[in-house]
């Protein structure tokens, strides 16, 4: 969504050039693949770990850092394969919505008329803000798995990026 924007905001007459069929499908096979792997990952590491009582999960969904905390041993390997997977894959991806849209605002401020920027701003600003509330507390969850964070402060966690920002996208939508 991010590169679409910064296309045709940016470069508004190349737009049907540039954003083939082939390069849309490209895109999405990418984003498809590397959420398969990110999914796949976590469960390949996490079922080598030997596993003790208690067997209940202190949290919302079944994800990988709750079982990781009910491992008998730490294992320091599997978080740090787990932290590196995730940065790489979220902060890549944060960083090329980020640089996208630092395109798209510079273009922005170089338009000649204020109610054209003004448009252009509301078109970009909903997407950013849900891109940011959303990311913003996953990284805070995944980059640092070993991290210690309290139980109920990941629930809360998981509880905003899973629940509160996707009913949130509506209303931050509506508001351009």
């Amino acid at each position: 969504m991010a590169f679409d924007r910064y296309l045709a905001i940016c470069r508004p007459l190349h737009y049907p050039r540039i954003m083939t069929k082939e390069l849309y499908t490209g895109l999405v096979i990418f984003g498809w693949s590397g959420g398969f792997i990110l999914f796949v990952t976590p469960v390949v590491l996490v079922s080598r770990l030997p596993f003790c009582s208690p067997n209940i999960i202190d949290h919302f969904i079944c994800d990988p850092v709750p079982l990781m905390m009910l491992s008998c041993s730490e294992d320091n390997t599997t978080q740090l394969i787990y932290s590196i997977f995730n940065v790489i894959f979220m902060i890549g991806t944060f960083l090329f919505i980020l640089c996208s849209y630092a395109l798209v605002i510079l273009a922005v401020l170089r338009m000649p008329s204020a109610a054209s920027k003004r448009k252009a701003f509301s078109t970009c600003a909903s997407h950013l803000a849900v891109v940011i509330l959303f990311f913003g507390s996953v990284m805070m969850m995944y980059i640092s798995p070993g991290s210690g964070h309290p139980v109920k402060m990941q629930k809360f966690i998981t509880l905003f990026y899973s629940v509160i920002t996707p009913l949130c996208n509506p209303l931050i939508y509506s508001l351009r």
